[in-house]
């Protein structure tokens, strides 16, 4: 279509002036006239294509400019409040972004600005973001802060994750970013918006440098400048919950899981942070040997929320061995919880005083 109009000027100026010298005008102007106008229509009408194809062109790239901007919008305020409960040690609630189902088609419009890696992960956390805002917004705090630690673990740099405590400090979510992250936000990121970079040191709110990276290599600092011990694990209260063998920053090899008071819950060997050989101590089970609950209760865990000694009726305690990754309950361990309760009571008191 783009040679149409070449064409047509040939035939109405290099053949019509052969084929009109040739002829008397007055005996064919009508038809002469009629072919202008057929030329002068396919031209007008070629032009109003070429014009309503760029006009469409126009508008859609207009509407996925809004699209990523308003994609942008809730990517960066909703990541940017999950950091800042982050920050917080004590929180009963806490005002997460609403992310709604509209946000996945905006998403679905943008796909071409992205790889096919990118797209998913930027799925993948928008529905972290949403998850996060309805169970707060259900009141279902248990679970609220499990789930954005989830989402901190997707979007920052490994060691985020593995030394909370250490790193909350931190000025910005956008110093803790993962590369994929950082991606995302430059893809993302309206025209007017400078781009963010990784960092190869994070300062805390201090100034005191709290993580250097150096060929995905990772070193923690305390705030007095100590290098800490890679192969612990803090939680937002300082708590140690782990200590053992890392690598790939998991933990994997030997290693041993605790509560508060350095209360023992698992202990044995790792593989990408699983255990799979040794054993788990002090688990809620029913009378059959099923677990309490649909996962893990530790009696540590639990102790507080049974109101009378009624309400433990027909609840036992026992320790599992774990081997090649599958749990067997060990039959020596298994004892009613009321006893139990009452031994753990007292080694509490104890270990308090």
């Amino acid at each position: 279509m783009n040679y149409l109009p070449d064409v047509f000027s040939f035939f109405s100026f290099n053949l019509g002036r052969e084929f009109f010298a040739e002829i008397q005008l007055n005996s064919y102007l009508t038809l002469y006239l009629s072919i202008i106008s057929i030329i002068v229509s396919a031209i007008i009408a070629i032009s109003l294509f070429r014009f309503e194809r760029q006009q469409k062109r126009r508008e859609k790239e207009q509407q996925q400019k809004q699209n990523k901007e308003m994609v942008f919008f809730f990517f960066e305020r909703a990541i940017t409040q999950a950091f800042n409960s982050q920050q917080e040690i004590f929180w009963n609630s806490f005002d997460f972004v609403d992310i709604s189902d509209n946000i996945f088609s905006r998403i679905n419009s943008i796909k071409s600005l992205m790889n096919n890696e990118q797209f998913m992960l930027l799925n993948k956390i928008i529905d972290k973001l949403k998850n996060t805002y309805e169970l707060e917004r259900d009141d279902n705090y248990p679970v609220v802060r499990p789930a954005v630690d989830e989402l901190m673990e997707l979007i920052t740099i490994p060691v985020y994750s593995t030394f909370q405590y250490h790193l909350k400090q931190s000025k910005s979510v956008w110093d803790l970013s993962n590369k994929d992250t950082i991606e995302l936000y430059n893809i993302l990121a309206p025209d007017d918006k400078a781009k963010i970079y990784s960092k190869d040191k994070i300062l805390n709110k201090d100034g005191n440098v709290i993580l250097e990276t150096e060929n995905e290599l990772f070193r923690v600092f305390d705030s007095d400048g100590h290098k800490i011990c890679e192969a612990k694990i803090f939680d937002f209260e300082g708590t140690l919950i782990y200590e053992g063998e890392f690598e790939n920053h998991q933990r994997n090899g030997q290693g041993v899981e605790y509560l508060y008071n350095r209360i023992k819950t698992k202990e044995g060997t790792r593989q990408d942070g699983e255990l799979v050989d040794g054993i788990i101590y002090n688990v809620l089970i029913w009378e059959d040997k099923s677990l309490f609950a649909d996962q893990l209760c530790f009696l540590a865990d639990e102790i507080y929320s049974f109101s009378s000694p009624e309400s433990y009726d027909g609840l036992y305690v026992c320790s599992f061995s774990v081997n090649n990754g599958k749990r067997h309950v060990i039959d020596n361990s298994i004892k009613p919880a009321e006893l139990a309760i009452e031994n753990f009571k007292m080694e509490q008191d104890l270990f308090d005083n």
